[in-house]
């Protein structure tokens, strides 16, 4: 009995091993956030410079095609990223606290935001020119977004009191379960132009 119970702790001892470097799923970027990295990311936002230098790698600048519309910022928000941002737009009279109360309302979720600008062989649109241009968020597949919304981009004239619009922010949310900590890509399509592609590393983002 005593030589069954030890070859029995060395299996246990050789399954724990085991366990330890086998490689287990992680989340690179952050989600289900504690306390902590709420208040973290606030007062990162809080910081105009250190918040505008780390927001910068949630953002890809596109070349201008050569004719139809021109898609030319895409934008990747994690969690976190989603935090730093809305803190980094109210540096006045904006607490921690209710950071972490938008957060836990807000929950937490990817959000993809494309810049869309008219250009000379695109023609222009209306107010609701951004529910024509179609955006996914690709890993292996397809995913579904949770909701869709947008604004026009106005141009202004101070001089003749005018304005007119010159293209669209869109913004889709999709659920963060799904995507894995590899890389995902943003496909927009924008009415009379081509396919855009943007890739963003997860492994790399919070």
């Amino acid at each position: 009995m005593k030589l069954l119970r030890t070859s029995f702790n060395l299996f246990e001892l050789g399954a724990v091993l085991c366990a330890l470097f086998v490689p287990q799923p992680a989340w690179a970027f952050d989600q289900a956030l504690s306390d902590e990295a709420v208040r973290e990311a606030y007062f990162l936002g809080q910081d105009a410079d250190r918040s505008a230098d780390f927001l910068s790698n949630y953002v890809q600048g596109l070349p201008m095609p050569d004719k139809g519309p021109d898609i030319s910022q895409i934008e990747l928000r994690t969690p976190y990223a989603q935090i730093v941002q809305i803190s980094q737009q109210h540096p006045n009279g904006y607490s921690a606290q209710q950071a972490a109360t938008d957060y836990h309302r807000r929950g937490d979720c990817l959000q993809v935001r494309v810049q869309v600008m008219f250009t000379p062989t695109s023609g222009g649109g209306g107010e609701d020119y951004w529910r024509s241009v179609s955006v996914g968020l690709v890993q292996k597949n397809h995913m579904a977004a949770q909701s869709v919304s947008g604004s026009p981009i106005y141009a202004t004239d101070r001089d003749a009191d005018s304005a007119w619009i010159i293209g669209a922010n869109v913004l889709v949310v999709f659920a963060v379960a799904p995507v894995d900590s590899g890389s995902v890509q943003v496909e927009a399509i924008a009415p009379g132009g081509p396919a855009v592609h943007a890739t963003f590393d997860l492994g790399e983002l919070r």
